[in-house]
């Protein structure tokens, strides 16, 4: 292991600095072009120089090292803050990249830990070889559970007919098709959204409308195509390998990402079907892993799941559901024919399975999602009753994890089976964090059996 305290790279003030000095000169140049002066450019460029200076200073005040089976963040001036993030509690180690960062040879190196207050672990910025060097380090200090090893026979049948396949580790399982990605996103409810409200505002403008109503029109469309670019440049270039130190997703256009999930931290997969995917049989596989993906400055995306596949085939799906749920329950318990009532569209698209690894629920009927949530993982189970679901004698199980993005959700069962899975779940979650990864028959109880 790294010993002793080491420094970032020089060059990282101007990677830290070059977002923001270039959205900062566009507005000292628009401020300039505005008043039709130049007796105040100093002054705005006395802004540009202060940001400048505080990264550098930033810069100089920081150090790390490894130490003891953590890694140690130290930083700050005048208030002294020193960070320690166990290496026992890693989920995943990112290594970014941005366009900056890419011109000047250098990446950031993003930590994602199981606790939810263990604060930002990130390094800004090292060389590339030192960085991906590093991450292999990190990640090479627990042993991997035997319980999550990947298995070496075919996988469950996957929802739908296609049988997911075990592919040996080392392999590429999954690799993005551009024109799909592209032609996925604009057939989602927010692309044909976007795509209406930026031809509506085109059409504002070019109606002769008055200037201010223009650039306010301009201003908007401008942040929903930055949404759009967002998306497509998140998932561009996406390829998913099955690497020695865990699950290797590495995607991006202008910024990139090189992110290692280590085997056994993912809480929860889930796997999206938007209605105008299902016609041309795509979908999107995504998972939950505990900590904060992104920085603070970036909380929308934050909010979203690793998409390791943006969009594919079911058989896409199906190899990377055999390395992420090997063995996975299909969701063959439907709701009793009451909940038809209650719900008569998404009534034959919610169900749920499991066995003793496993929890799996499917929901939805305009965008379908099955979810898978390991019971190892399970950090709370509760029951949900609403006034029309007490009054029909139906309730709803909630399984949280420690991602606290994804539930899974067994809905509208009957009164008698949210009994009897309150009464077998919390013995199943405790029993699933010793049992060996293996073939297991489905879950059995009062109440609760095949459909």
């Amino acid at each position: 292991m790294t010993s002793g305290w080491r420094r970032l790279h020089p060059l990282s003030p101007v990677v830290r600095s070059g977002r923001h000095v270039f959205a900062l000169f566009v507005l000292v140049v628009l401020l300039v072009v505005s008043r039709g002066q130049g007796s105040d450019v100093v002054v705005d460029a006395l802004f540009l120089g202060v940001f400048v200076a505080a990264n550098v200073v930033s810069w100089g005040v920081t150090r790390w090292k490894i130490d003891g089976g953590a890694l140690r963040i130290e930083t700050g001036l005048l208030r002294r803050q020193s960070r320690s993030f166990p290496l026992a509690q890693l989920q995943a180690v990112d290594v970014v990249q941005t366009g900056v960062a890419r011109v000047v040879g250098l990446a950031e190196l993003r930590l994602r830990m199981a606790a939810s207050g263990a604060g930002e672990g990130r390094l800004a910025c090292l060389t590339v070889a030192r960085a991906e060097a590093l991450r292999r380090e990190l990640l090479a200090g627990p042993a991997v559970p035997a319980a999550y090893a990947p298995p070496a026979v075919p996988a469950a049948p996957f929802p739908g007919g296609a049988v997911a396949t075990w592919v040996p580790a080392g392999r590429t399982l999954f690799e993005v098709d551009t024109s799909r990605l592209a032609a996925g996103i604009l057939l989602t409810a927010s692309g044909a959204g976007s795509l209406l409200v930026v031809g509506c505002l085109v059409g504002l403008a070019a109606g002769g409308v008055d200037r201010a109503v223009a650039g306010a029109a301009a201003a908007w469309a401008i942040g929903i195509a930055l949404g759009v670019w967002r998306r497509f440049n998140g998932g561009y270039g996406t390829v998913v390998i099955d690497g020695p130190d865990g699950l290797r997703i590495e995607s991006g256009m202008v910024q990139t990402t090189a992110e290692t999930i280590r085997r056994g931290s993912v809480q929860a997969v889930r796997l999206v079907e938007p209605l105008a995917w299902r016609w041309l049989g795509w979908c999107r596989l995504e998972v939950d892993v505990a900590g904060p993906r992104q920085r603070k400055e970036n909380r929308s995306e934050g909010g979203r799941l690793r998409a390791v596949m943006p969009v594919g085939t079911r058989a896409d799906a199906g190899r990377l559901l055999a390395e992420l749920v090997p063995y996975g329950p299909a969701p063959v318990h439907r709701p009793p024919p009451l909940a038809r009532r209650k719900a008569p569209l998404r009534y034959r698209f919610s169900g749920w399975g499991g066995d003793a690894r496993y929890v799996v629920a499917s929901d939805g009927r305009v965008r379908r999602t099955t979810t898978w949530v390991p019971l190892a993982k399970v950090q709370s189970i509760r029951s949900v009753e609403g006034p029309w679901q007490r009054a029909m004698g139906l309730g709803t199980v909630l399984l949280d994890t420690a991602g606290r993005r994804v539930h899974a959700v067994l809905r509208d069962r009957s009164a008698a089976e949210v009994q009897a899975l309150m009464a077998t779940m919390p013995d199943l979650a405790r029993s699933a964090r010793a049992v060996s990864e293996k073939p297991t028959s489905s879950i059995s109880g009062p109440g609760v059996g095949p459909p």
